[in-house]
């Protein structure tokens, strides 16, 4: 038996029995210190303490965040938690003070913790105080209000909207500069806001430590146990699981589905055992275990070919089953499906797909995947395919890091890679330029419904907003190609748990406007004739937001005077378009 098996079932919230997922409980368990993994602003507040630069650091963010996890990195550091120690909602040491968590705070006290931790540097501590955003709002607002009446100063609305405009500015930035208000000096910190997509590669290093499962290799079990097998597979091929994992999280965050990291643990977690406990499989004949509740099958949600039940409300793995990701067709169906090879695979995977093909023989009989969701009775077969690109996306032997960036761009979008190198690491300028040109041809198809054929001015038009395009459109402004240019900024943040990280941006004249994954999806779709955006309205926004950009920057100016006015029109014509101009000129009109 293995008690690790236990640990892990309790940090998801499928079962009964959901209290590990929560830090109180974590750092009193034996198993906290082995699985922990170290932040970086934990490290930078240790940083502070220990070299006598005493600052008041504030966080807020989600639940499942590690705002807890970080208080107790800190403490640990200064080895001022032991093992199985818990702990207290207030405490205070010559150089540290810390609130664990300001909502277990009485509140007519919360404006008094706050003032405690952001006057604490001038007397020699460090403080780190945690509170949800609401409560921080009123006790920074309170604290203010009440320095203003001691000094004989009106709090006025206005100040109350600049305050909150201030606070709430930073939340969103996230910068690295303190926060000076009113005398009160301190670094407030979301935790909502750092990207924390690299965690769950180095929590599943953590989990997967041989030690962890020693107690496995001695089990009587252990030859049939579905737990002890995804532990030796996933270890085995920790790089290829790892990548589609992070990958998948790194998809999400950038389209604002944002994983905490209780989520991640908790996906991670029943994805390695499935919620069973050794007890269970014990006392109990499971059919084909390896197959049912392979790691493959459990990180989507399915036991085998179903749905396993009420782990939708894991929400990487609802995430998972709403994208459908192992409907997506693959280059590789042809081999795997028709060929039926299976070479890409480890020899033990490749005995669970052979056995399932044998068992299913009579369902491997179509070729064309359009009569699988046209016909009613191929549904099972639908499910059997769906179950092998499941293992294929988490467990193929891809030859190169080519062959895998392939395989990420087929089920997260053509352009999902290119993004995220852009935003890993600085790149060359012929990748940027590159980017730069699809920016331009996707933006000239927009605005006039034609492929650039090689122009380098891009017209601003006046068209309707149900992607219909008019034979004739008024020209609003002109972009040289030249002038959209695309580049790379650093974003350097104390905070941050990524190495390298950079912003892309299309630099607009004296403008920016911020690339993310969503808009450069809908700039590749553009190109291959996708259109709609009404999916999104997040993209939405932000395709309003650059269309005003543009205007704003490059938009013709109002005529001086009613007798100095130019109209200017894009014709579509059968040999191509033409952008003609109009002057009037003592009310007649000439070309």
């Amino acid at each position: 038996m293995n008690d690790f098996v236990n640990y892990l079932n309790s940090t998801n919230n499928v079962g009964g029995n959901s209290t590990g997922s929560l830090a109180e409980i974590q750092v009193k368990s034996c198993y906290y210190d082995s699985v922990k993994v170290d932040r970086k602003l934990g490290t930078y507040i240790t940083d502070c303490i220990q070299n006598g630069d005493h600052k008041a650091f504030i966080l807020t963010g989600h639940a499942g965040d590690g705002k807890t996890s970080i208080l107790v990195q800190v403490l640990k550091n200064l080895g001022r938690l032991q093992a199985s120690e818990g702990l207290l909602v207030q405490n205070e040491y010559d150089d540290f003070l810390y609130f664990k968590d300001m909502s277990e705070i009485k509140p007519e006290k919360q404006a008094e913790a706050l003032q405690m931790a952001v006057t604490a540097p001038a007397k020699g501590k460090t403080s780190l105080l945690i509170s949800n955003t609401g409560p921080l709002l009123k006790g920074v607002e309170a604290m203010v209000r009440a320095k203003k009446k001691a000094v004989g100063s009106a709090f006025t609305p206005e100040d109350r909207l600049k305050l909150q405009s201030l606070l709430l500015r930073q939340l969103d930035e996230n910068g690295n500069s303190s926060l000076n208000i009113e005398g009160f000096e301190f670094v407030l910190v979301n935790i909502a806001r750092v990207d924390n997509v690299p965690f769950a590669g180095l929590i599943m290093k953590k989990i997967l430590e041989p030690q962890l499962w020693a107690p496995c290799s001695t089990c009587v079990c252990a030859e049939r146990c579905p737990i002890k097998n995804n532990y030796e597979i996933v270890a085995t091929q920790f790089d290829r699981v790892t990548q589609f994992v992070e990958n998948y999280y790194r998809f999400l965050y950038e389209n604002d589905k944002r994983m905490t990291i209780r989520q991640m643990v908790g996906q991670i977690s029943y994805a390695l055992t499935g919620n069973l406990t050794c007890e269970y499989i014990a006392g109990r004949y499971l059919k084909e275990p390896f197959f049912v509740y392979n790691f493959a099958n459990l990180f989507f949600g399915y036991n085998g070919l179903k749905k396993a039940k009420d782990v939708a409300q894991i929400k990487g793995i609802g995430q998972l089953q709403n994208l459908e990701l192992d409907r997506v067709a693959l280059d590789a169906d042809y081999s795997l499906f028709v060929s039926q090879d299976y070479s890409c695979f480890l020899p033990k995977i490749q005995k669970e797909l052979t056995a399932l093909l044998h068992r299913n023989q009579k369902h491997y009989q179509i070729t064309d995947e359009t009569q699988l969701l046209d016909e009613k009775k191929h549904e099972e077969e639908l499910r059997l395919r769906r179950a092998v690109r499941r293992f294929y996306l988490l467990f193929s032997l891809c030859e190169s890091e080519e062959e895998s960036n392939h395989v990420m761009d087929q089920i997260f979008g053509a352009p999902y890679t290119e993004y995220k190198r852009l935003i890993s690491g600085k790149q060359p300028r012929l990748i940027l330029k590159r980017m730069q040109s699809m920016v331009f041809e996707a933006l000239y198809i927009k605005n006039t419904g034609y492929l650039s054929e090689d122009k380098n001015t891009l017209p601003l038009t006046l068209r309707r907003e149900d992607d219909v395009f008019q034979n004739v459109m008024i020209v609003l402004g002109e972009v040289n190609r030249g002038d959209l240019e695309v580049i790379q900024t650093t974003a350097a943040s104390h905070f941050e748990d990524v190495d390298s990280k950079f912003d892309l941006y299309l630099q607009l004249g004296q403008n920016r406007f911020k690339l993310s994954l969503p808009m450069i999806t809908y700039f590749n779709n553009l190109i291959n004739g996708a259109i709609s955006s009404n999916n999104n309205p997040a993209l939405t926004h932000g395709i309003a937001q650059l269309d005003a950009l543009l205007l704003e920057q490059y938009g013709d100016k109002p005529p001086k005077s009613e007798e100095d006015c130019e109209l200017s029109v894009i014709i579509n014509t059968t040999q191509g378009q033409v952008i003609k101009r109009f002057s009037f000129e003592n009310n007649q009109l000439s070309i």
